[in-house]
């Protein structure tokens, strides 16, 4: 093809998207919204029995023992809890990082970058 083809084939798909993007409605809308809506089944019942899960894990205990809260403290405080504040905290639980405080997981992902970086400078 030569450049004049080229100019012309480039033209008409400029007007083409021009004309296609003139066409599509644009009525995306951006907020907030709920727990409620993004996961309508999730109830109560479940937001309690997943603080309660939580609060009943090992090494949970242990930090809550280690700050004189015993479990079944624990239990019969997140019992006591309003429904509202059960499903804020179900919410933090489901948004925590999964083994985000294990540091031998944090060296090992930075000694396999820096052996990485050594090959590929060695390498170059």
């Amino acid at each position: 093809m030569t450049g004049v083809q080229m100019k012309r084939i480039a033209k008409s798909v400029s007007r083409l998207l021009i004309v296609t993007l003139s066409l599509l409605p644009f009525a995306a809308q951006a907020g907030m919204i709920g727990t409620g809506e993004v996961a309508p089944g999730a109830s109560i019942e479940q937001s309690r029995a997943k603080v309660l899960a939580f609060v009943s894990r090992g090494d949970v205990q242990q930090q809550m023992e280690a700050l004189g809260l015993s479990a079944s403290t624990a239990r019969e405080r997140v019992n006591a809890l309003t429904d509202e504040e059960v499903q804020r905290i179900a919410g933090k639980i489901d948004a925590m990082p999964a083994g985000a405080s294990s540091t031998a997981a944090a060296w090992t992902t930075a000694g396999v970058i820096l052996f990485a970086l050594a090959i590929y400078l060695l390498w170059k």
